[in-house]
């Protein structure tokens, strides 16, 4: 048996002189923060990106929630720690290397601003892949800042840091 075969061959077009095709977007986040433990719970992450001509609105909403939780992870968990004398990482596993799970998943609402932008490209579509994964840790960090009244200026905000934040304010 002949297994059936695809052949697909693609293109674009160059991009159009003087002109940078850019995604734009804000997102904003509403924490709780435990001021006694230093935990924070982010409960929901609002984002707004002009994205260009949506394909397929269930894909695009997986890439959002998809950058969102990356971009969680790196505002509360996710450190590496290396023990610089010896250049091994310490916490190279995922018991140890922490990242979010969906217990941390907060509530996404998406909003797509703009529509098809005929000078990105044919299709009018821009990418949204790392655009949903870039604000969101300045989002998280500001909604902290909201909540205790202290800006803690690296990342991961871990328990410790508000915590150490809140006693030397």
């Amino acid at each position: 048996m002949q297994a059936d075969s695809l052949l697909v061959k693609g293109s674009r077009e160059e991009n159009i002189k003087g002109l940078a095709v850019q995604t734009f977007g804000a997102q904003f986040a509403d924490v709780e923060v435990d001021t006694l433990t230093g935990n924070v719970r982010v409960k929901k992450v609002v984002a707004a990106h002009d994205i260009g001509r949506v394909l397929n609105r269930q894909t695009l909403e997986n890439q959002f929630h998809g950058g969102i939780m990356q971009g969680l992870g790196m505002a509360l968990m996710e450190e590496r720690i290396m023990d610089y004398d010896y250049g091994k990482m310490l916490n190279a596993n995922f018991h140890d290397y922490k990242i979010p799970t969906m217990m941390d998943t907060p509530e996404i609402e998406v909003i797509i601003v703009g529509e098809m932008d005929e000078q990105a490209n044919n299709m009018g579509v821009k990418g949204i892949g790392e655009p949903a994964m870039i604000p969101t840790p300045g989002a998280i960090g500001n909604a902290i800042y909201n909540a205790i009244g202290v800006r803690i200026k690296s990342l991961p905000i871990t328990p410790d840091k508000i915590i150490n934040a809140l006693n030397n304010n």
